[in-house]
């Protein structure tokens, strides 16, 4: 770590493009992770643009070292630190929020959907369902108000989904696509016993978890 990233009494190196991945897998704590992003605002002051694969990759790494308010910070500030939020980047970031942080925090992210022209949240399945175990969990009525009005939505998007397309398979573990969908199983199960306690029609939920195979799974737990 030392011979890649600059001491703050050193002089800061510009890293091309193809260093970027390997710097940020190189942090195994948040506050190196935080001292790789003060080298991004020199990179976009050299007038030099972010691949969204270095979004992604940063986004995952703040979800894997529990420091996503990291990532909020930097996504934020798009005029100083250069990196564009993806759908890709944002779900690992949504699940890490809702898992370890206030609600608050997964709807300033949520807000920066508009800001980086990305689709609604309800129009994407891992994040829709994210957000609304969030609001769940969070237990107060403008809360649950919020999951309720997410759930019309969340039904459609189910029912454009083939549910054997996003059955967990051995052979993907560890993979980010794998990571998506063990959320989304974990996420849709906690959702249906939140409509079940608020006495609300889960039925069309439990088909489509039994179809998927994700209501037998059994290997799920809230970090995965």
């Amino acid at each position: 770590m030392k011979s890649c990233i600059a001491d703050k009494t050193e002089p800061a190196r510009q890293p091309r493009t193809s260093a970027w991945h390997h710097l940020i897998s190189l942090a195994t704590t948040p506050e190196q992770l935080e001292r790789v992003t003060e080298l991004f605002p020199k990179w976009r002051d050299a007038r030099r643009s972010f691949r969204p694969t270095t979004s992604e990759k940063f986004a995952r790494r703040c979800e894997e070292l529990h420091c996503p308010q990291l990532a909020l910070k930097v996504f934020g500030d798009h005029s100083k630190y250069g990196l564009d939020l993806t759908l890709e980047a944002a779900r690992p970031l949504l699940h890490s929020l809702h898992l370890e942080h206030p609600l608050q925090d997964t709807i300033t992210l949520t807000a920066l959907f508009g800001v980086y022209n990305l689709p609604p949240v309800s129009s994407d399945l891992v994040c829709s369902a994210l957000v609304m175990t969030a609001c769940f969990k969070h237990a107060t009525d403008e809360s649950h108000a919020v999951a309720r009005a997410l759930v019309p939505s969340l039904q459609q998007l189910l029912e454009r989904t083939q549910p054997a397309s996003m059955a967990l398979r051995d052979e993907d573990h560890g993979k980010p696509a794998d990571k998506e969908k063990r959320w989304l199983a974990w996420t849709l199960k906690k959702i249906e016993n939140a409509l079940k306690r608020q006495e609300l029609d889960f039925a069309w939920l439990r088909q489509w978890r039994v179809a998927s195979g994700y209501a037998g799974y059994t290997g799920l737990e809230e970090g995965q």
